[in-house]
């Protein structure tokens, strides 16, 4: 069993440098999976703001996902202080080589120094603060990430107006319900909370819908009327999707846990925590109970997901639903960040999904129309098939080269496309006969 990190919260300023003595320590130990940069200082000039990159260095940075846990934004949320260390001992830990196989995870263990240092928020509710601009900047200008989570944590009046006491959250943090992200995020709260629960962490999963009608802690936004309209795209009062980093006027702001903007440009797996530091104490647990789920949620990264055709997150289902969809598209985990982050804005733009099953049980036809203007363009096209045995594709009368894999029970046919000019692409399908076996 792994040895805690700290058996107790670190506090003020002889706190502060116990864990940034903690954190040298560690990457020093580590040399070979672990590097330490700095991502800026804090307000006053006095602290550094580690950012720790654990991986296995001799396999390349395009060849892995890129995962990111950030923590402690708020300084007085003192939980945060002592999970980053946790998780970077598990990522150290054998436990988690094939993690370091497969990812690079950057941890941030303490965003808000000075805060940590006063004991106070340090922050803001109405957006991102400049220092924020420039650290979040930095982290995600050098790496685009496929997963973010980030920690919070709640003390004895900090919960929902209808608890005040010991709740830990999970929070489904996608910002919109486009696609299926819906159901996907769900899938992956679950699965976090499957695993807290199993070593006894009792967790709630709360959307953003929730929040916005019983915000942590009082004030207008508890007292909201929940209205369909607002849901996501409300993104709660804390939020501003329109900020942008200092670093670079192409990338988004970066705003709470919820991670919104990082969603936005890059359509990133984003997941927010609230541990619970008043009824959970270090000596209790409370590192533990924090990392499990982090822990779940990257060994999810290096799996497949059944409707994704490659291990990874699962962020490249950009338009439609599981039946057809768009999809990144490429060969590697670098390739499809890329090809992420030009398709997703280019959602909207598909204006056409359609298939059609015909009389004739061998063929299925399809339609992709793109509206847009970002050309040409690559994608893929992805349909899920009652049909074991996929024989031939079309496009446009042309035959086209397909893949496919499984999940569970159904064939999802993935066919690498271009669109060359705005337009419909009509697609045929040959296939066996569907017979339920």
């Amino acid at each position: 069993m792994r040895k805690n990190a700290f058996d107790h919260m670190p506090m003020g300023e002889d706190g502060l440098r116990e864990v940034h003595a903690w954190i040298d320590s560690f990457v020093e130990q580590n040399q070979s999976i672990a590097d330490k940069k700095v991502l800026g200082k804090s307000d006053d000039g006095k602290w550094d703001i580690p950012a720790i990159t654990i991986t296995n260095k001799s396999i390349p940075d395009d060849d892995k996902q890129i995962a990111m846990a950030t923590l402690l934004r708020h300084g007085q949320e003192r939980g945060a202080r002592i999970i980053g260390a946790e998780i970077l001992n598990y990522l150290a830990s054998d436990e988690a080589i094939e993690t370091r196989d497969k990812q690079k995870v950057i941890v941030v263990p303490i965003a808000n120094p000075e805060g940590f240092v006063r004991d106070e928020f340090n922050s803001t509710m109405s957006g991102i603060t400049d220092l924020e601009k420039r650290i979040w900047g930095k982290l995600c200008n050098d790496d685009t990430p496929d997963m973010m989570i980030d920690y919070h944590s709640l003390g004895k009046s900090d919960a929902t107006k209808y608890d005040r006491g010991d709740m830990e959250v999970i929070i489904p943090a996608n910002s919109t319900k486009w696609g299926m992200d819906e159901q996907i995020y769900q899938h992956v709260a679950n699965r976090m909370l499957e695993s807290a629960e199993a070593k006894g962490w009792p967790y709630e999963i709360h959307t953003l819908e929730d929040l916005s009608f019983y915000y942590f802690g009082d004030g207008p936004a508890a007292r909201l009327p929940q209205r369909y309209l607002q849901e996501k795209v409300f993104l709660l009062h804390i939020q501003n999707a329109y900020e942008h980093y200092d670093a670079s006027s192409s990338l988004p702001g970066y705003t709470n846990y919820t991670c919104g903007p990082a969603y936005m440009k890059w359509h990133t797996l984003v997941v927010g925590m609230e541990t619970n530091h008043w009824s959970i104490k270090p000596e209790d647990g409370l590192a533990e109970s924090g990392l499990i789920p982090c822990q779940a949620l990257l060994n999810m990264g290096n799996n497949r997901f059944p409707w994704e055709k490659d291990p990874g997150y699962p962020t490249n289902l950009l338009c439609g639903d599981f039946r057809i969809s768009i999809r990144a598209i490429g060969n590697t985990p670098g390739e499809c960040r890329v090809s992420r982050e030009r398709l997703w804005p280019e959602r909207v733009n598909f204006d056409i999904l359609k298939r059609e099953m015909l009389e004739d049980p061998e063929t299925t036809l399809a339609e992709v129309g793109y509206l847009g203007e970002n050309v040409p363009l690559d994608f893929a096209l992805c349909l899920r098939m009652r049909q074991d045995v996929i024989k031939n594709v079309t496009i446009d009368g042309k035959n086209a080269e397909f893949e496919t894999f499984k999940d569970s029970c159904a064939t999802f046919l993935y066919i690498p496309m271009t669109v060359e000019k705005p337009g419909l692409q009509k697609l045929t399908i040959s296939h066996e006969a569907y017979h339920k076996k």
